[in-house]
Protein backbone atom coordinates (compact mmCIF):
# COMPACT_ATOMS: atom_id res chain seq x y z
CA UNK A 1 0.00 0.00 0.00
CA UNK A 2 1.86 3.35 -1.21
CA UNK A 3 1.10 6.76 -0.22
CA UNK A 4 1.94 10.00 -2.53
CA UNK A 5 3.67 12.56 -0.37
CA UNK A 6 0.42 15.02 -1.31
CA UNK A 7 -1.69 11.84 0.31
CA UNK A 8 0.26 11.93 3.52
CA UNK A 9 0.21 15.60 3.79
CA UNK A 10 -3.14 15.62 3.54
CA UNK A 11 -3.64 13.06 6.46
CA UNK A 12 -1.48 14.97 8.28
CA UNK A 13 -3.35 17.93 8.28
CA UNK A 14 -6.64 15.91 9.05
CA UNK A 15 -4.47 14.41 12.04
CA UNK A 16 -4.20 18.07 13.65
CA UNK A 17 -7.58 19.78 12.69
CA UNK A 18 -9.06 16.91 14.52
CA UNK A 19 -6.75 16.98 17.91
CA UNK A 20 3.56 15.17 22.96
CA UNK A 21 10.56 12.15 23.60
CA UNK A 22 9.25 12.52 21.56
CA UNK A 23 9.75 9.33 21.28
CA UNK A 24 7.82 6.79 18.72
CA UNK A 25 4.50 7.25 19.52
CA UNK A 26 2.19 6.16 21.97
CA UNK A 27 5.93 5.18 23.54
CA UNK A 28 6.89 8.19 26.62
CA UNK A 29 10.26 5.88 26.13
CA UNK A 30 12.67 6.75 23.27
CA UNK A 31 14.28 4.50 21.08
CA UNK A 32 18.50 4.03 20.21
CA UNK A 33 17.28 3.76 16.53
CA UNK A 34 18.13 6.96 13.82
CA UNK A 35 17.37 7.23 10.33
CA UNK A 36 20.45 6.70 8.48
CA UNK A 37 22.58 9.40 6.42
CA UNK A 38 20.31 11.29 4.60
CA UNK A 39 16.94 10.10 5.66
CA UNK A 40 14.02 11.48 6.73
CA UNK A 41 11.17 11.01 9.43
CA UNK A 42 7.89 13.26 9.68
CA UNK A 43 5.83 12.00 12.89
CA UNK A 44 2.50 13.83 13.69
CA UNK A 45 0.90 12.88 16.29
CA UNK A 46 -2.78 13.75 17.76
CA UNK A 47 -4.03 13.39 21.43
CA UNK A 48 -7.22 13.73 23.55
CA UNK A 49 -6.72 14.41 27.31
CA UNK A 50 -8.75 14.44 30.48
CA UNK A 51 -7.72 15.44 33.76
CA UNK A 52 -10.18 16.21 37.27
CA UNK A 53 -13.37 16.24 34.61
CA UNK A 54 -11.33 19.18 32.03
CA UNK A 55 -10.56 17.73 28.44
CA UNK A 56 -8.08 19.01 26.47
CA UNK A 57 -6.71 18.45 22.92
CA UNK A 58 -3.42 18.45 21.88
CA UNK A 59 -0.68 17.88 18.61
CA UNK A 60 3.00 17.51 17.86
CA UNK A 61 4.88 17.40 14.63
CA UNK A 62 8.45 16.13 14.48
CA UNK A 63 10.69 16.82 12.33
CA UNK A 64 13.95 14.24 11.81
CA UNK A 65 16.74 13.75 9.39
CA UNK A 66 19.77 11.49 9.61
CA UNK A 67 22.96 13.17 9.47
CA UNK A 68 25.09 9.63 10.45
CA UNK A 69 24.11 6.44 10.67
CA UNK A 70 24.22 6.55 14.10
CA UNK A 71 23.10 10.55 14.32
CA UNK A 72 19.89 12.65 13.70
CA UNK A 73 18.66 15.74 14.32
CA UNK A 74 15.06 16.46 15.18
CA UNK A 75 12.60 19.36 15.72
CA UNK A 76 9.68 18.94 17.88
CA UNK A 77 6.93 21.31 17.95
CA UNK A 78 4.13 20.57 19.98
CA UNK A 79 0.89 22.57 19.81
CA UNK A 80 -2.37 22.65 22.19
CA UNK A 81 -5.61 22.84 20.59
CA UNK A 82 -7.80 23.58 23.14
CA UNK A 83 -8.35 27.16 24.90
CA UNK A 84 -5.77 28.66 25.48
CA UNK A 85 -4.98 27.12 22.19
CA UNK A 86 -1.28 27.87 20.52
CA UNK A 87 2.22 26.57 20.14
CA UNK A 88 4.11 25.56 23.40
CA UNK A 89 8.03 25.46 23.81
CA UNK A 90 9.73 24.10 20.68
CA UNK A 91 12.59 22.10 21.08
CA UNK A 92 15.68 20.70 18.88
CA UNK A 93 17.94 18.38 19.64
CA UNK A 94 20.01 15.35 18.33
CA UNK A 95 19.60 11.82 18.92
CA UNK A 96 23.20 10.31 19.37
CA UNK A 97 24.03 6.02 19.42
CA UNK A 98 27.14 5.83 20.97
CA UNK A 99 27.04 1.70 21.30
CA UNK A 100 25.54 -1.48 19.68
CA UNK A 101 26.96 -4.79 20.69
CA UNK A 102 24.50 -7.85 20.33
CA UNK A 103 21.44 -6.48 20.47
CA UNK A 104 22.53 -4.05 22.90
CA UNK A 105 22.87 0.07 22.25
CA UNK A 106 23.08 2.60 24.06
CA UNK A 107 22.09 6.33 23.08
CA UNK A 108 22.51 10.10 24.28
CA UNK A 109 19.04 12.77 23.37
CA UNK A 110 20.52 16.19 23.87
CA UNK A 111 17.83 19.27 23.30
CA UNK A 112 17.48 22.91 23.88
CA UNK A 113 14.14 23.95 24.49
CA UNK A 114 13.35 27.22 22.48
CA UNK A 115 10.90 29.86 24.55
CA UNK A 116 8.45 30.06 22.01
CA UNK A 117 5.33 29.44 23.92
CA UNK A 118 3.17 32.22 25.33
CA UNK A 119 3.86 32.21 29.01
CA UNK A 120 0.40 34.32 30.28
CA UNK A 121 -1.08 31.55 28.58
CA UNK A 122 0.24 29.07 30.32
CA UNK A 123 1.76 27.14 26.95
CA UNK A 124 5.70 27.78 28.17
CA UNK A 125 7.95 28.96 30.50
CA UNK A 126 9.07 32.28 29.28
CA UNK A 127 12.57 31.13 28.94
CA UNK A 128 15.15 28.59 27.24
CA UNK A 129 15.38 25.80 28.59
CA UNK A 130 17.72 22.28 28.26
CA UNK A 131 16.83 18.35 28.60
CA UNK A 132 18.90 15.32 28.31
CA UNK A 133 18.28 11.78 28.30
CA UNK A 134 19.99 8.40 28.10
CA UNK A 135 18.47 5.67 26.19
CA UNK A 136 18.99 1.92 26.65
CA UNK A 137 17.67 -0.47 23.98
CA UNK A 138 17.94 -4.52 24.11
CA UNK A 139 15.95 -6.57 21.83
CA UNK A 140 15.73 -10.17 22.68
CA UNK A 141 13.61 -12.63 19.84
CA UNK A 142 10.09 -11.01 18.90
CA UNK A 143 10.81 -8.70 22.15
CA UNK A 144 12.25 -4.76 22.40
CA UNK A 145 13.30 -3.37 26.28
CA UNK A 146 13.62 0.22 26.33
CA UNK A 147 14.97 2.46 29.61
CA UNK A 148 15.47 6.14 29.65
CA UNK A 149 16.54 8.25 32.55
CA UNK A 150 17.30 11.65 31.94
CA UNK A 151 16.83 15.59 33.69
CA UNK A 152 15.18 18.45 32.07
CA UNK A 153 15.67 22.06 33.04
CA UNK A 154 13.91 24.77 33.30
CA UNK A 155 14.03 28.71 33.71
CA UNK A 156 11.01 31.02 34.15
CA UNK A 157 10.76 34.94 33.05
CA UNK A 158 8.23 34.83 36.09
CA UNK A 159 9.42 35.39 39.41
CA UNK A 160 6.55 33.64 40.72
CA UNK A 161 6.95 30.60 38.92
CA UNK A 162 10.36 30.46 39.43
CA UNK A 163 9.61 30.63 42.90
CA UNK A 164 7.07 27.92 42.81
CA UNK A 165 8.42 25.44 40.21
CA UNK A 166 11.59 23.28 40.52
CA UNK A 167 13.86 23.79 37.97
CA UNK A 168 14.94 20.14 37.25
CA UNK A 169 12.78 17.67 36.52
CA UNK A 170 14.01 14.63 36.64
CA UNK A 171 12.19 11.32 34.91
CA UNK A 172 12.71 7.97 34.18
CA UNK A 173 10.56 4.86 31.95
CA UNK A 174 10.84 1.47 31.08
CA UNK A 175 9.11 0.20 27.98
CA UNK A 176 8.32 -3.09 26.03
CA UNK A 177 7.37 -3.98 22.83
CA UNK A 178 6.39 -7.49 21.20
CA UNK A 179 6.05 -8.34 17.57
CA UNK A 180 3.00 -9.77 17.16
CA UNK A 181 4.12 -10.15 13.32
CA UNK A 182 5.51 -8.30 10.17
CA UNK A 183 3.11 -5.72 10.22
CA UNK A 184 2.18 -5.16 13.87
CA UNK A 185 3.90 -4.15 17.28
CA UNK A 186 1.93 -4.04 20.56
CA UNK A 187 3.44 -1.89 23.73
CA UNK A 188 3.71 -1.79 27.25
CA UNK A 189 5.19 1.64 28.92
CA UNK A 190 5.38 3.09 32.50
CA UNK A 191 7.34 5.67 34.18
CA UNK A 192 7.89 8.26 37.24
CA UNK A 193 8.74 11.96 36.77
CA UNK A 194 8.98 14.77 39.54
CA UNK A 195 6.56 16.84 40.14
CA UNK A 196 6.66 20.23 38.62
CA UNK A 197 5.75 21.64 41.77
CA UNK A 198 7.77 22.02 44.68
CA UNK A 199 4.89 22.10 47.28
CA UNK A 200 3.63 18.89 45.77
CA UNK A 201 5.80 15.59 46.94
CA UNK A 202 3.92 12.73 44.95
CA UNK A 203 5.64 12.32 41.58
CA UNK A 204 3.27 12.29 38.76
CA UNK A 205 3.26 8.06 37.05
CA UNK A 206 1.77 6.30 34.17
CA UNK A 207 1.35 3.61 32.02
CA UNK A 208 0.52 3.40 28.46
CA UNK A 209 -0.78 0.57 26.30
CA UNK A 210 -0.13 0.61 22.59
CA UNK A 211 -0.46 -0.45 19.27
CA UNK A 212 1.85 0.29 16.66
CA UNK A 213 0.95 -0.55 12.26
CA UNK A 214 3.61 -1.19 10.04
CA UNK A 215 1.83 -0.36 6.87
CA UNK A 216 5.28 -0.62 5.14
CA UNK A 217 8.61 0.09 5.08
CA UNK A 218 8.02 4.24 4.91
CA UNK A 219 4.44 4.12 6.84
CA UNK A 220 3.16 3.44 10.55
CA UNK A 221 0.36 4.27 12.24
CA UNK A 222 -0.34 3.90 15.94
CA UNK A 223 -2.96 4.21 18.93
CA UNK A 224 -2.26 4.33 22.30
CA UNK A 225 -3.96 4.61 26.07
CA UNK A 226 -2.31 6.61 28.40
CA UNK A 227 -3.29 6.08 32.22
CA UNK A 228 -2.52 8.01 35.61
CA UNK A 229 -0.87 5.59 38.28
CA UNK A 230 -1.78 8.50 41.11
CA UNK A 231 -3.54 11.48 41.78
CA UNK A 232 -1.03 13.97 40.67
CA UNK A 233 -0.34 12.26 36.65
CA UNK A 234 -3.34 13.53 34.05
CA UNK A 235 -6.23 10.76 34.54
CA UNK A 236 -5.92 10.04 31.18
CA UNK A 237 -4.66 10.14 27.31
CA UNK A 238 -6.00 8.15 24.15
CA UNK A 239 -3.62 9.70 21.15
CA UNK A 240 -3.31 8.97 17.15
CA UNK A 241 0.12 9.09 15.17
CA UNK A 242 1.20 8.68 12.09
CA UNK A 243 4.82 8.32 10.54
CA UNK A 244 6.50 8.46 7.51
CA UNK A 245 10.05 7.97 6.58
CA UNK A 246 11.39 8.90 3.07
CA UNK A 247 14.80 9.87 1.58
Amino acid sequence: MKFSLKQLLFIAVIQISVAPAYAAHPLVTEDTGTQGIGGNQVEVNSDWLKDEGVKSRAATVTLTRGIEENLDVFLNTPYALSEPNGFNDVSLGFKWRFLEADGLSLGLKPEYRIASGDQEKGLGDGRSGEALTFMVQYEWGPMTWLFNIGSERHRFSDPTKQEENRRYINKSSVAMLYELNEQWHVLLDSGVRSHQTKSEKTDPQFAVLGLIHHVNDDLDLDVGYKKSLNHTETDRQIGMGITYRFK
